[in-house]
C-alpha cells in the first residue's frame, strides 16, 4: 500500500462529518489511486476539492495527484499549501518523484524544514495544579490583579490572585452553567462575563441543558443576570466574548456561525451579523476605537467587519504562512496575536497588518513546538505582556468524553510572551 492511501483514510474521517458532498468524490480518488488510474485520481481530488479548497489532506493529495499526472507546477502549489497547514506532510513520497530535481520543489522542501522548527519566546508565568479543570477562556483584571478561566469539565469560574491563591469565583453547575469557554473582565463596570455550552466532556453532561451568557458584579461575585438563548437559534456553542469600550458584548457561536449581542439597551442576546462566507467562526478581536472586528474562521482564516458598515472583508495573506485553524485571537499595536491550534506543529504566531487593516504585511511566529502546548487555546494581553493557556487537554478523554485518570492529565500551565 503506498503512503499516500493512508492520508485519503484520514481525510474520509475529517470531512465527511463536515458534508457528505466530499464523500463520492474522495472515495472515488481512493479506488482510482488504488487502480492507478492517475488521471480520474486527479480529476476526482479536484472534484473534491472545490468542495473544500481548505483542507490540509486534500491540499496534499491534489498535489501528489499533479505530480503523477505531470502537473509540475500545480503539483508544488498546492504541496506547498499543504506543507503551510501541516509541515509533517512526506515530501518523499515516492509519488513526488518526478519533481525532486525543480527549483521549486528543492525550495518546498527548506520551507518544510524551517516550518517544523522549534521556536520558544514564552516562559511559564504560573501553573495550575488541578488537573481536572479542563480550562478554555482566561482574561485578567487590573484592578484586583486576579485571572480569572473557565473550565469546560468543572463547569466553573476560576480565580487567581497576585499571591497564586486559587478559589472558585463561582460554583460548578452554578445557575445551569455548564462548560464554561470565553471569560471576559469589564473593569470600568466592575463585570465579569462568561459565556457556556453544554459539551460531553462536562461533569454531569444533559442532552437537555443549554447555552447561557452570565454576567457578573466583578468584586463580590454576585450574579447580576442570566441571558438565554434566543428561541430561533439551536445547539449554540459560544466560544469566545468580546467588549467594546461602551459596554457592548459580542459572542461567536461556532455551531451556527452567528456573531451575537448583549447591549445595555436590550438586556437581551440578539442576532448582530452572519455571512455565508463563514464556516467556523472562533475567537473576535476589536480595534481599540471599536471600528474593526477581527473574526478568525478556524477553516478560512481571519475576517474583518466594519462595525459601522457591516462590510466584511477577507484578510489578504500572501506570505508564507497559514492563518488556518485560529482558536484565540488579539488586537495589539496594528498587530493580530493568533493562538493557532489547528495547524501543524502548534504555534502562536503574531500577524502584522499593513496600514488599512485588510492585509498581512509581515509576521512572527512567537511560539511554535512549545514542549507545554497540548492545544493552547485562548490568552490576554496585559500591558506588553501575552498569557495564554498552553494545555487545555481536549485530547485528556476517553472515545466515550470520559476524563481519563490525573495520571494520564498535566497541570495546566499559563505561558507568558512579552509583546515589546
Amino acid at each position: 500500500m503506498k503512503k499516500g492511501i493512508v492520508i485519503f483514510a484520514v481525510i474520509l474521517i475529517n470531512v465527511y462529518s463536515f458534508s457528505q458532498d466530499f464523500r463520492k468524490p474522495l472515495i472515488e480518488a481512493m479506488n482510482a489511486y488504488k487502480q492507478n488510474d492517475y488521471a480520474l485520481f486527479y480529476d476526482k481530488i479536484k472534484e473534491a476539492h472545490e468542495f473544500h479548497p481548505y483542507h490540509q489532506g486534500i491540499l496534499y493529495q491534489f498535489g501528489i495527484a499533479a505530480a503523477l499526472t505531470n502537473r509540475s507546477d500545480e503539483a508544488i502549489q498546492k504541496l506547498k499549501q499543504a506543507i503551510l497547514i501541516n509541515a509533517d506532510f512526506d515530501l518523499f513520497n515516492p509519488d513526488v518523484h518526478s519533481l525532486k530535481e525543480l527549483d521549486a520543489f528543492k525550495k518546498l522542501l527548506t520551507l518544510q524544514k524551517e516550518s517544523q522548527k522549534l521556536i520558544l519566546n514564552s516562559d511559564t508565568s504560573f501553573v495550575l495544579k488541578d488537573r481536572t479543570l479542563h480550562v478554555e477562556g482566561i482574561d485578567y483584571s487590573k484592578s484586583n490583579q486576579t485571572f480569572y478561566f473557565g473550565s469546560i469539565h468543572k463547569r466553573k469560574i476560576i480565580q487567581v490572585t497576585k499571591d497564586g491563591k486559587v478559589s472558585d469565583f463561582c460554583s460548578s453547575g452554578f445557575e445551569g452553567m455548564t462548560s464554561i469557554f470565553g471569560v471576559k473582565v469589564d473593569e470600568k463596570r466592575n463585570l465579569l462575563w462568561a459565556c457556556s455550552s453544554p459539551m460531553e466532556e462536562m461533569e454531569n453532561y444533559d442532552t437537555l441543558s443549554t447555552s447561557y451568557v452570565y454576567k457578573f458584579e466583578m468584586s463580590s461575585g454576585k450574579l447580576l443576570k442570566r441571558y438565554e438563548t434566543p428561541a430561533d437559534i439551536k445547539n449554540c456553542i459560544f466560544g469566545d466574548l468580546l467588549l467594546d469600550e461602551a459596554g457592548t458584548v459580542f459572542i461567536s457561536d461556532s455551531k451556527n456561525n452567528l456573531i451575537l449581542t448583549v447591549t445595555g439597551k436590550s438586556e437581551k442576546i440578539e442576532r448582530y451579523f452572519d455571512a455565508k462566507e463563514f464556516w467556523n467562526i472562533q475567537g473576535l478581536a476589536l480595534t481599540p476605537d471599536s471600528k474593526f472586528m477581527f473574526i478568525a474562521d478556524y477553516i478560512k482564516g481571519i475576517f474583518r467587519l466594519d462595525l459601522i458598515t457591516k462590510e466584511l472583508k477577507t484578510i489578504i495573506n500572501t506570505l508564507d504562512v497559514s492563518l488556518k485553524g485560529i482558536d484565540g485571537l488579539y488586537f495589539y499595536h496594528n498587530s493580530l496575536i493568533a493562538i493557532q491550534n489547528g495547524v501543524a506543529p502548534l504555534r502562536c504566531s503574531r500577524y502584522y497588518l499593513n496600514q488599512n487593516l485588510d492585509a498581512i504585511s509581515d509576521f512572527k511566529i512567537i511560539d511554535r513546538k512549545h514542549p507545554a502546548y497540548n492545544e493552547p487555546t485562548l490568552g490576554v494581553i496585559v500591558d506588553n505582556l501575552f498569557f495564554y493557556i498552553a494545555n487545555s487537554q481536549w485530547g485528556g478523554y476517553t472515545n466515550d468524553h470520559q476524563l481519563n485518570p490525573e495520571t494520564k492529565l498535566q497541570d495546566i500551565v499559563i505561558l507568558k510572551s512579552s509583546l515589546k
